[in-house]
Protein backbone atom coordinates (compact mmCIF):
# COMPACT_ATOMS: atom_id res chain seq x y z
CA UNK A 1 0.00 0.00 0.00
CA UNK A 2 3.18 2.61 1.05
CA UNK A 3 4.74 1.61 -2.13
CA UNK A 4 1.27 2.32 -4.47
CA UNK A 5 0.92 5.57 -2.85
CA UNK A 6 4.29 7.13 -3.08
CA UNK A 7 4.22 5.84 -6.50
CA UNK A 8 1.28 8.31 -7.06
CA UNK A 9 3.02 11.29 -5.66
CA UNK A 10 6.05 10.41 -7.53
CA UNK A 11 3.89 10.07 -10.31
CA UNK A 12 1.97 13.67 -9.93
CA UNK A 13 5.10 15.46 -9.15
CA UNK A 14 4.98 17.70 -12.28
CA UNK A 15 1.35 18.91 -11.23
CA UNK A 16 2.95 20.10 -7.61
CA UNK A 17 6.04 21.45 -9.27
CA UNK A 18 4.11 23.78 -11.36
CA UNK A 19 2.02 24.49 -7.62
CA UNK A 20 5.11 25.40 -6.58
CA UNK A 21 6.64 27.61 -9.08
CA UNK A 22 3.20 29.75 -9.07
CA UNK A 23 3.32 30.07 -4.99
CA UNK A 24 5.59 33.17 -3.96
CA UNK A 25 7.42 32.72 -1.29
CA UNK A 26 5.29 31.99 1.74
CA UNK A 27 6.63 30.62 5.41
CA UNK A 28 7.71 26.80 5.28
CA UNK A 29 8.66 25.27 2.37
CA UNK A 30 5.27 25.62 -0.29
CA UNK A 31 6.25 28.21 -2.63
CA UNK A 32 8.91 30.48 -4.40
CA UNK A 33 8.63 33.64 -5.76
CA UNK A 34 8.61 33.57 -9.67
CA UNK A 35 9.41 36.95 -11.68
CA UNK A 36 5.97 36.66 -13.65
CA UNK A 37 4.05 33.66 -12.60
CA UNK A 38 0.30 34.73 -14.24
CA UNK A 39 2.18 34.61 -17.88
CA UNK A 40 4.00 31.60 -16.91
CA UNK A 41 0.82 29.82 -15.53
CA UNK A 42 -1.13 30.94 -19.16
CA UNK A 43 1.50 29.43 -20.41
CA UNK A 44 1.17 26.04 -18.50
CA UNK A 45 -2.69 25.40 -18.14
CA UNK A 46 -2.79 23.03 -20.99
CA UNK A 47 -0.82 20.48 -18.70
CA UNK A 48 -3.74 20.97 -16.20
CA UNK A 49 -7.35 20.69 -18.70
CA UNK A 50 -5.63 18.17 -20.92
CA UNK A 51 -7.75 14.77 -20.80
CA UNK A 52 -5.04 12.69 -21.12
CA UNK A 53 -4.58 10.15 -17.58
CA UNK A 54 -1.27 11.04 -17.02
CA UNK A 55 -1.40 9.98 -13.30
CA UNK A 56 -2.17 6.59 -11.94
CA UNK A 57 -5.69 6.60 -10.62
CA UNK A 58 -7.80 4.19 -7.81
CA UNK A 59 -10.12 2.11 -9.70
CA UNK A 60 -12.22 1.97 -6.03
CA UNK A 61 -12.61 5.34 -5.65
CA UNK A 62 -13.07 6.89 -8.85
CA UNK A 63 -16.33 7.28 -9.86
CA UNK A 64 -16.98 7.07 -14.13
CA UNK A 65 -19.30 9.88 -15.30
CA UNK A 66 -19.91 11.20 -18.67
CA UNK A 67 -17.39 12.34 -20.87
CA UNK A 68 -14.99 9.38 -19.54
CA UNK A 69 -13.39 7.67 -22.59
CA UNK A 70 -13.21 3.54 -21.38
CA UNK A 71 -10.79 1.34 -23.02
CA UNK A 72 -11.73 -2.16 -23.79
CA UNK A 73 -9.07 -4.52 -24.74
CA UNK A 74 -8.94 -8.58 -25.69
CA UNK A 75 -6.54 -10.79 -26.22
CA UNK A 76 -7.11 -14.08 -27.28
CA UNK A 77 -7.19 -15.75 -30.63
CA UNK A 78 -8.00 -12.55 -31.93
CA UNK A 79 -7.37 -9.30 -30.83
CA UNK A 80 -10.15 -6.62 -30.55
CA UNK A 81 -9.50 -3.11 -28.75
CA UNK A 82 -11.68 -0.37 -28.76
CA UNK A 83 -12.24 2.99 -26.71
CA UNK A 84 -15.87 4.13 -25.96
CA UNK A 85 -17.13 6.91 -24.47
CA UNK A 86 -19.40 7.86 -21.29
CA UNK A 87 -22.56 8.48 -22.64
CA UNK A 88 -24.75 11.93 -20.89
CA UNK A 89 -26.94 8.70 -19.45
CA UNK A 90 -24.24 7.04 -18.08
CA UNK A 91 -23.77 4.19 -20.53
CA UNK A 92 -21.40 3.04 -22.88
CA UNK A 93 -22.10 1.05 -25.95
CA UNK A 94 -19.46 -1.74 -26.71
CA UNK A 95 -19.75 -2.28 -30.40
CA UNK A 96 -20.97 -5.95 -31.33
CA UNK A 97 -22.23 -6.81 -27.57
CA UNK A 98 -24.21 -3.63 -26.86
CA UNK A 99 -24.81 -1.10 -24.02
CA UNK A 100 -23.54 -1.30 -20.65
CA UNK A 101 -24.81 1.06 -17.83
CA UNK A 102 -21.62 2.40 -15.74
CA UNK A 103 -23.09 6.06 -14.30
CA UNK A 104 -22.02 6.20 -10.50
CA UNK A 105 -20.43 3.11 -10.59
CA UNK A 106 -16.29 3.27 -9.65
CA UNK A 107 -14.13 2.38 -12.16
CA UNK A 108 -13.51 -1.52 -10.44
CA UNK A 109 -17.43 -1.82 -10.35
CA UNK A 110 -17.38 -0.42 -14.33
CA UNK A 111 -14.40 -3.48 -14.99
CA UNK A 112 -15.98 -5.95 -13.38
CA UNK A 113 -19.49 -5.46 -15.01
CA UNK A 114 -17.41 -5.44 -18.68
CA UNK A 115 -15.89 -8.32 -17.48
CA UNK A 116 -18.88 -10.45 -16.97
CA UNK A 117 -20.72 -9.37 -19.83
CA UNK A 118 -18.12 -10.66 -22.08
CA UNK A 119 -17.13 -14.02 -20.65
CA UNK A 120 -20.23 -14.94 -21.99
CA UNK A 121 -18.87 -14.15 -25.25
CA UNK A 122 -14.88 -14.81 -24.88
CA UNK A 123 -14.28 -17.17 -22.30
CA UNK A 124 -10.67 -17.94 -22.90
CA UNK A 125 -9.06 -14.60 -23.58
CA UNK A 126 -7.51 -11.79 -21.17
CA UNK A 127 -10.23 -8.94 -21.03
CA UNK A 128 -8.41 -5.43 -20.16
CA UNK A 129 -10.45 -2.79 -18.80
CA UNK A 130 -8.59 1.06 -18.27
CA UNK A 131 -9.92 5.05 -18.36
CA UNK A 132 -7.77 6.55 -20.61
CA UNK A 133 -9.22 9.69 -21.24
CA UNK A 134 -10.91 11.52 -18.20
CA UNK A 135 -13.75 13.66 -18.34
CA UNK A 136 -13.24 17.66 -17.43
CA UNK A 137 -15.00 19.03 -14.58
CA UNK A 138 -15.56 22.75 -13.19
CA UNK A 139 -14.35 23.73 -9.66
CA UNK A 140 -15.12 26.75 -7.62
CA UNK A 141 -12.25 28.14 -6.73
CA UNK A 142 -12.08 31.09 -3.43
CA UNK A 143 -10.39 32.41 -0.95
CA UNK A 144 -7.25 33.51 -0.57
CA UNK A 145 -5.74 32.64 -4.06
CA UNK A 146 -4.16 34.77 -7.14
CA UNK A 147 -7.02 34.02 -9.23
CA UNK A 148 -10.05 33.15 -7.55
CA UNK A 149 -13.00 31.42 -9.99
CA UNK A 150 -13.68 29.20 -11.72
CA UNK A 151 -11.39 26.43 -12.46
CA UNK A 152 -11.78 23.75 -15.29
CA UNK A 153 -9.85 20.13 -14.67
CA UNK A 154 -9.84 16.69 -15.41
CA UNK A 155 -11.77 14.37 -13.10
CA UNK A 156 -8.25 13.04 -12.11
CA UNK A 157 -7.07 15.88 -10.60
CA UNK A 158 -6.61 16.92 -7.05
CA UNK A 159 -7.07 20.27 -4.89
CA UNK A 160 -2.87 20.83 -5.57
CA UNK A 161 -3.99 21.42 -9.08
CA UNK A 162 -7.25 23.30 -8.12
CA UNK A 163 -4.42 25.44 -6.34
CA UNK A 164 -2.29 25.70 -9.51
CA UNK A 165 -4.80 26.59 -11.48
CA UNK A 166 -6.40 29.58 -9.62
CA UNK A 167 -2.52 30.66 -9.72
CA UNK A 168 -0.97 29.63 -6.25
CA UNK A 169 -1.70 30.95 -3.20
CA UNK A 170 -1.18 34.31 -1.74
CA UNK A 171 2.50 35.15 -0.21
CA UNK A 172 2.41 34.90 3.50
CA UNK A 173 -1.36 34.76 3.44
CA UNK A 174 -2.52 30.78 2.07
CA UNK A 175 -3.72 28.69 5.03
CA UNK A 176 -2.48 25.04 3.41
CA UNK A 177 -3.81 23.06 6.29
CA UNK A 178 -7.17 23.79 6.67
CA UNK A 179 -8.59 24.06 3.14
CA UNK A 180 -12.13 23.10 2.88
CA UNK A 181 -13.72 21.37 -0.13
CA UNK A 182 -17.82 21.50 0.14
CA UNK A 183 -19.32 18.85 -2.26
CA UNK A 184 -22.41 19.27 -4.16
CA UNK A 185 -24.38 16.92 -2.24
CA UNK A 186 -24.09 19.16 0.97
CA UNK A 187 -20.86 17.02 2.44
CA UNK A 188 -17.41 18.55 3.51
CA UNK A 189 -13.70 16.99 2.77
CA UNK A 190 -10.76 18.78 4.40
CA UNK A 191 -7.57 19.47 2.70
CA UNK A 192 -4.05 19.53 3.91
CA UNK A 193 -1.48 20.25 1.46
CA UNK A 194 1.47 20.92 3.56
CA UNK A 195 0.66 16.98 5.13
CA UNK A 196 0.52 16.19 1.58
CA UNK A 197 4.01 17.48 0.37
CA UNK A 198 5.75 16.49 3.56
CA UNK A 199 3.96 12.87 4.13
CA UNK A 200 2.81 12.01 0.93
CA UNK A 201 -0.53 11.48 3.07
CA UNK A 202 -3.13 11.19 -0.56
CA UNK A 203 -6.07 11.21 1.61
CA UNK A 204 -4.52 14.82 2.82
CA UNK A 205 -4.87 15.66 -0.70
CA UNK A 206 -8.29 14.85 -1.87
CA UNK A 207 -9.73 14.78 -5.59
CA UNK A 208 -12.04 16.97 -6.96
CA UNK A 209 -15.55 16.44 -8.40
CA UNK A 210 -17.52 18.35 -10.50
CA UNK A 211 -19.13 21.03 -8.90
CA UNK A 212 -16.68 21.38 -5.61
CA UNK A 213 -16.47 24.59 -4.02
CA UNK A 214 -12.82 24.66 -3.03
CA UNK A 215 -11.81 27.56 -0.01
CA UNK A 216 -8.55 28.37 0.77
CA UNK A 217 -8.58 30.07 3.94
CA UNK A 218 -6.09 32.78 5.02
CA UNK A 219 -3.59 32.12 7.63
CA UNK A 220 -4.65 32.59 11.28
CA UNK A 221 -3.98 30.46 14.41
CA UNK A 222 -0.09 29.12 14.29
CA UNK A 223 1.50 26.42 16.36
CA UNK A 224 5.73 26.22 16.64
CA UNK A 225 7.13 23.34 16.43
CA UNK A 226 10.99 23.84 17.41
CA UNK A 227 14.08 21.36 18.11
CA UNK A 228 15.28 17.78 17.03
CA UNK A 229 12.32 17.21 13.92
CA UNK A 230 12.54 16.80 10.52
CA UNK A 231 11.38 20.30 9.78
CA UNK A 232 10.91 22.86 12.87
CA UNK A 233 9.19 25.97 12.57
CA UNK A 234 5.96 27.38 12.74
CA UNK A 235 2.54 25.92 10.88
CA UNK A 236 -1.19 26.55 10.42
CA UNK A 237 -3.22 24.86 13.60
CA UNK A 238 -5.59 22.56 12.50
CA UNK A 239 -8.70 22.05 15.32
CA UNK A 240 -8.81 18.78 16.74
CA UNK A 241 -4.84 17.44 15.98
CA UNK A 242 -3.17 15.70 18.52
CA UNK A 243 0.63 15.93 19.58
CA UNK A 244 1.73 12.97 17.10
CA UNK A 245 -0.45 14.45 14.29
CA UNK A 246 2.04 17.49 14.33
CA UNK A 247 5.42 15.71 15.03
CA UNK A 248 4.44 13.28 11.97
CA UNK A 249 3.46 16.61 9.65
CA UNK A 250 7.03 17.69 11.06
CA UNK A 251 8.62 15.25 9.16
CA UNK A 252 8.76 13.14 12.52
CA UNK A 253 11.66 13.18 15.71
CA UNK A 254 15.25 12.71 14.67
CA UNK A 255 17.48 10.34 16.25
CA UNK A 256 19.25 12.86 18.70
CA UNK A 257 15.68 13.91 19.93
CA UNK A 258 15.74 14.17 23.95
CA UNK A 259 12.00 12.74 24.73
CA UNK A 260 12.42 12.60 28.52
CA UNK A 261 11.64 16.15 28.88
CA UNK A 262 9.62 18.00 25.97
CA UNK A 263 8.32 21.31 26.92
CA UNK A 264 5.29 22.45 25.69
CA UNK A 265 4.60 26.06 26.16
CA UNK A 266 0.40 27.04 26.61
CA UNK A 267 -1.30 30.45 26.53
CA UNK A 268 -3.98 30.77 29.28
CA UNK A 269 -7.17 32.50 28.78
CA UNK A 270 -6.07 36.04 28.67
CA UNK A 271 -4.58 34.73 25.88
CA UNK A 272 -0.78 36.65 26.75
CA UNK A 273 0.60 34.52 30.11
CA UNK A 274 1.73 30.98 29.70
CA UNK A 275 2.15 28.34 31.28
CA UNK A 276 5.02 25.12 30.60
CA UNK A 277 4.81 21.58 31.43
CA UNK A 278 7.18 18.97 30.24
CA UNK A 279 6.04 15.77 28.70
CA UNK A 280 8.15 12.27 28.08
CA UNK A 281 7.72 10.80 24.96
CA UNK A 282 10.30 7.43 25.26
CA UNK A 283 7.53 5.66 24.03
CA UNK A 284 6.30 7.47 20.92
CA UNK A 285 4.39 6.82 18.90
CA UNK A 286 3.16 3.79 20.80
CA UNK A 287 2.39 4.90 24.30
CA UNK A 288 -1.34 7.21 23.65
CA UNK A 289 -1.42 8.51 27.12
CA UNK A 290 0.88 11.46 26.25
CA UNK A 291 -0.49 12.54 23.10
CA UNK A 292 -2.16 15.20 24.27
CA UNK A 293 -4.26 17.70 22.03
CA UNK A 294 -3.03 20.43 20.60
CA UNK A 295 -4.30 24.51 20.97
CA UNK A 296 -3.99 27.25 18.82
CA UNK A 297 -0.52 28.67 20.01
CA UNK A 298 1.11 26.00 21.28
CA UNK A 299 5.06 25.85 21.13
CA UNK A 300 6.55 22.69 21.45
CA UNK A 301 10.11 22.38 22.12
CA UNK A 302 12.28 19.02 21.38
CA UNK A 303 15.91 19.61 22.83
CA UNK A 304 18.71 17.47 21.39
CA UNK A 305 21.07 15.16 22.85
CA UNK A 306 24.37 17.20 23.58
CA UNK A 307 27.11 16.51 20.95
CA UNK A 308 24.86 13.09 19.32
CA UNK A 309 26.82 11.32 16.71
CA UNK A 310 29.33 14.62 16.22
CA UNK A 311 32.65 13.27 14.58
CA UNK A 312 35.01 15.68 15.74
CA UNK A 313 37.72 15.99 12.94
CA UNK A 314 40.85 18.16 12.41
CA UNK A 315 42.06 18.55 8.30
CA UNK A 316 45.36 18.37 7.32
CA UNK A 317 46.42 19.84 3.84
CA UNK A 318 50.04 20.73 1.90
CA UNK A 319 52.66 19.04 2.55
CA UNK A 320 52.10 15.95 3.94
CA UNK A 321 52.09 12.52 2.91
CA UNK A 322 48.67 11.60 3.34
CA UNK A 323 46.37 14.59 3.42
CA UNK A 324 42.53 14.67 4.63
CA UNK A 325 40.50 14.63 7.52
CA UNK A 326 41.14 12.87 10.83
CA UNK A 327 39.04 12.01 13.71
CA UNK A 328 40.91 13.27 16.81
CA UNK A 329 40.18 12.59 20.49
CA UNK A 330 39.17 15.64 22.45
CA UNK A 331 41.53 16.96 24.72
CA UNK A 332 44.43 14.30 23.79
CA UNK A 333 44.90 14.23 20.48
CA UNK A 334 48.24 16.34 19.90
CA UNK A 335 49.71 17.90 17.28
CA UNK A 336 53.06 15.29 16.69
CA UNK A 337 50.39 12.92 16.92
CA UNK A 338 48.27 13.84 14.09
CA UNK A 339 51.51 14.57 11.91
CA UNK A 340 52.66 11.27 12.60
CA UNK A 341 49.19 9.60 11.36
CA UNK A 342 49.16 11.75 7.99
CA UNK A 343 52.99 9.98 7.33
CA UNK A 344 55.19 12.94 7.98
CA UNK A 345 56.23 15.81 5.87
CA UNK A 346 57.49 15.49 2.50
CA UNK A 347 60.48 16.41 1.81
CA UNK A 348 59.20 20.26 0.49
CA UNK A 349 57.13 20.86 3.51
CA UNK A 350 58.24 24.45 4.70
CA UNK A 351 58.07 24.03 8.51
CA UNK A 352 58.59 27.73 8.78
CA UNK A 353 55.15 28.73 7.39
CA UNK A 354 53.81 25.95 8.84
CA UNK A 355 50.25 26.92 10.58
CA UNK A 356 47.77 25.77 12.49
CA UNK A 357 44.12 27.69 12.31
CA UNK A 358 41.67 27.41 14.62
CA UNK A 359 38.56 29.45 13.91
CA UNK A 360 37.23 31.95 16.72
CA UNK A 361 33.89 31.74 17.39
CA UNK A 362 31.32 34.31 16.47
CA UNK A 363 31.03 36.07 19.69
CA UNK A 364 34.78 37.01 19.75
CA UNK A 365 34.44 39.73 17.05
CA UNK A 366 36.25 42.60 18.00
CA UNK A 367 33.68 45.56 18.15
CA UNK A 368 36.86 48.74 18.36
CA UNK A 369 38.07 46.25 14.58
CA UNK A 370 34.29 46.91 13.33
CA UNK A 371 33.74 50.40 14.40
CA UNK A 372 37.57 51.61 12.54
CA UNK A 373 36.45 49.13 9.51
CA UNK A 374 33.96 51.92 8.87
CA UNK A 375 35.89 54.99 9.00
CA UNK A 376 38.38 56.08 6.56
CA UNK A 377 41.66 56.42 7.65
CA UNK A 378 42.01 60.20 6.75
CA UNK A 379 39.24 60.56 10.34
CA UNK A 380 41.31 58.06 12.10
CA UNK A 381 43.61 59.15 15.03
CA UNK A 382 47.29 57.67 15.20
CA UNK A 383 46.51 55.13 17.96
CA UNK A 384 43.70 53.97 16.07
CA UNK A 385 44.97 53.94 12.71
CA UNK A 386 48.18 52.20 13.95
CA UNK A 387 45.60 49.37 15.71
CA UNK A 388 43.87 48.93 12.65
CA UNK A 389 46.81 48.35 10.76
CA UNK A 390 47.75 45.66 13.34
CA UNK A 391 44.39 43.88 13.47
CA UNK A 392 44.19 44.18 9.22
CA UNK A 393 47.24 42.29 8.95
CA UNK A 394 46.36 39.96 11.49
CA UNK A 395 45.56 36.18 10.38
CA UNK A 396 42.51 35.32 12.12
CA UNK A 397 42.52 31.97 13.81
CA UNK A 398 45.97 31.69 13.63
CA UNK A 399 47.77 29.76 16.36
CA UNK A 400 51.32 30.56 17.90
CA UNK A 401 52.70 27.39 17.07
CA UNK A 402 56.54 27.01 15.59
CA UNK A 403 56.70 23.59 13.21
CA UNK A 404 60.45 23.98 13.38
CA UNK A 405 61.08 23.90 17.08
CA UNK A 406 58.91 21.21 17.69
CA UNK A 407 59.86 18.53 14.95
CA UNK A 408 63.24 19.50 14.01
CA UNK A 409 64.56 20.84 17.52
CA UNK A 410 62.02 18.33 19.45
CA UNK A 411 60.74 21.29 21.86
CA UNK A 412 57.53 19.99 23.22
CA UNK A 413 56.41 22.99 24.56
CA UNK A 414 55.24 23.54 20.80
CA UNK A 415 53.14 20.77 20.75
CA UNK A 416 49.59 21.62 20.64
CA UNK A 417 46.18 20.03 21.71
CA UNK A 418 43.91 19.65 18.94
CA UNK A 419 40.41 20.82 18.70
CA UNK A 420 37.81 19.79 16.13
CA UNK A 421 37.43 22.04 13.37
CA UNK A 422 41.37 22.67 13.33
CA UNK A 423 43.27 23.31 9.89
CA UNK A 424 47.06 22.25 9.91
CA UNK A 425 48.51 23.77 6.85
CA UNK A 426 52.12 22.79 5.55
CA UNK A 427 53.08 24.73 2.03
CA UNK A 428 55.12 23.82 0.34
CA UNK A 429 58.92 25.14 0.33
CA UNK A 430 59.88 28.38 -1.40
CA UNK A 431 63.54 28.47 -2.48
CA UNK A 432 63.11 32.33 -3.80
CA UNK A 433 62.14 35.63 -2.86
CA UNK A 434 59.54 37.92 -4.66
CA UNK A 435 60.29 41.58 -5.39
CA UNK A 436 57.24 43.56 -6.52
CA UNK A 437 56.53 47.22 -7.20
CA UNK A 438 58.89 50.00 -9.41
CA UNK A 439 61.63 47.60 -10.48
CA UNK A 440 62.66 46.81 -14.03
CA UNK A 441 61.81 42.98 -13.93
CA UNK A 442 59.52 42.28 -11.22
CA UNK A 443 59.14 38.70 -10.10
CA UNK A 444 60.88 35.52 -8.11
CA UNK A 445 64.29 35.67 -7.53
CA UNK A 446 66.23 32.77 -6.25
CA UNK A 447 66.78 32.73 -2.31
CA UNK A 448 70.87 33.28 -1.44
CA UNK A 449 71.42 33.10 2.34
CA UNK A 450 74.39 35.48 1.72
CA UNK A 451 72.23 38.33 -0.54
CA UNK A 452 71.01 41.63 1.03
CA UNK A 453 67.53 43.28 -0.18
CA UNK A 454 69.39 45.70 -2.83
CA UNK A 455 71.12 42.80 -4.33
CA UNK A 456 67.72 41.24 -5.33
CA UNK A 457 67.29 44.33 -5.99
CA UNK A 458 69.97 44.93 -8.68
CA UNK A 459 69.20 41.74 -9.88
CA UNK A 460 65.98 42.76 -10.81
CA UNK A 461 67.45 45.23 -13.06
CA UNK A 462 67.10 48.04 -10.27
CA UNK A 463 64.85 50.73 -9.45
CA UNK A 464 62.23 51.94 -11.73
CA UNK A 465 60.59 55.24 -13.32
CA UNK A 466 59.76 56.97 -9.93
CA UNK A 467 61.02 54.16 -7.37
CA UNK A 468 60.59 55.44 -4.22
CA UNK A 469 64.34 53.82 -2.98
CA UNK A 470 64.32 55.39 0.47
CA UNK A 471 60.80 53.56 1.35
CA UNK A 472 61.27 49.91 0.20
CA UNK A 473 59.72 47.20 2.64
CA UNK A 474 60.08 43.40 3.29
CA UNK A 475 57.00 41.42 3.84
CA UNK A 476 57.81 38.17 5.96
CA UNK A 477 56.12 35.13 4.62
CA UNK A 478 55.24 33.49 7.60
CA UNK A 479 53.68 36.45 9.92
CA UNK A 480 52.53 39.15 6.89
CA UNK A 481 54.81 41.80 8.69
CA UNK A 482 55.55 45.14 7.01
CA UNK A 483 59.10 46.02 7.99
CA UNK A 484 61.72 48.63 6.61
CA UNK A 485 63.66 46.87 4.19
CA UNK A 486 66.37 49.44 5.47
CA UNK A 487 66.55 48.50 9.26
CA UNK A 488 68.39 44.86 8.30
CA UNK A 489 69.19 44.73 11.81
CA UNK A 490 65.63 44.05 12.76
CA UNK A 491 65.00 40.87 10.40
CA UNK A 492 66.60 38.08 8.25
CA UNK A 493 65.41 37.38 4.89
CA UNK A 494 63.82 34.16 4.40
CA UNK A 495 62.56 32.28 1.81
CA UNK A 496 59.04 32.85 0.50
CA UNK A 497 59.75 36.89 1.64
CA UNK A 498 58.13 40.05 -0.02
CA UNK A 499 60.55 42.48 -1.31
CA UNK A 500 58.08 45.51 -2.23
CA UNK A 501 59.40 49.10 -3.67
CA UNK A 502 56.88 51.84 -3.76
CA UNK A 503 56.31 54.31 -6.53
CA UNK A 504 56.63 58.08 -5.28
CA UNK A 505 53.44 59.31 -4.33
CA UNK A 506 52.32 62.06 -7.11
CA UNK A 507 51.82 65.79 -6.25
CA UNK A 508 48.77 66.85 -7.52
CA UNK A 509 49.29 69.86 -10.01
CA UNK A 510 47.03 72.43 -7.93
CA UNK A 511 48.77 71.70 -5.11
CA UNK A 512 51.47 72.48 -6.67
CA UNK A 513 50.54 75.81 -8.29
CA UNK A 514 48.97 76.60 -5.08
CA UNK A 515 52.07 76.14 -3.47
CA UNK A 516 54.06 78.31 -5.79
CA UNK A 517 51.03 80.96 -5.73
CA UNK A 518 51.70 80.80 -1.96
CA UNK A 519 55.56 81.52 -2.04
CA UNK A 520 55.26 83.85 -4.92
CA UNK A 521 52.73 86.43 -3.10
CA UNK A 522 54.76 86.57 0.04
CA UNK A 523 58.05 87.24 -2.09
CA UNK A 524 56.08 90.02 -3.75
CA UNK A 525 54.97 91.42 -0.22
CA UNK A 526 58.77 91.06 0.79
CA UNK A 527 60.11 93.52 -2.18
CA UNK A 528 57.17 96.26 -1.24
CA UNK A 529 58.39 96.59 2.36
CA UNK A 530 62.02 96.36 0.72
CA UNK A 531 61.05 99.59 -1.67
CA UNK A 532 58.96 101.45 0.84
CA UNK A 533 61.43 101.34 3.49
CA UNK A 534 64.08 102.53 1.31
CA UNK A 535 61.75 105.55 -0.13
Amino acid sequence: MKTAIFSHVLAVSASIALLLLSVPAVAQDLGVEREDPEKEQDRKTEQFIAPAVEVPVSDSTYVIGPGDMIGISIFGTKYYSHTVPVNSDGTIVIPKLGMVRVRNLTLRDVRERIHTMLRREVSRADISVSLTMARQVKVTVAGAVRKPGIAVLPATARVSEALAMSGGAVKDTTSFRNIVVRRTDGSEVRADLLRYMRTGDLEANPFVSGGDRIYFPPKDRIVGVFGAVGIEGRIDFVPGEHLFDLIEVCQGLRAAAFLDSVVIVRFREDQVSTDQFFLDLRGYPADQSVNIAIKAGDLILIRQKPEFQQHRLVLVTGEVRHEGSYAIVPGKTSLRELITRAGGFTRDASLEEAVVIRKPPESEKDPEFERLKKIPAADMREDEYQYFKARSREKVGNMVVNFKQLFLEGDDSQDIIMRAGDMVEIPKLKDYIRIIGRVDNPGNLTFHEEWKFMDYIRNAGGFGWRADDGDVRVVKARTGELVDASDESDYILEPGDIIWVPEVPKTEFWEIALTTLGVVSQLAGIVGIIIAVSR
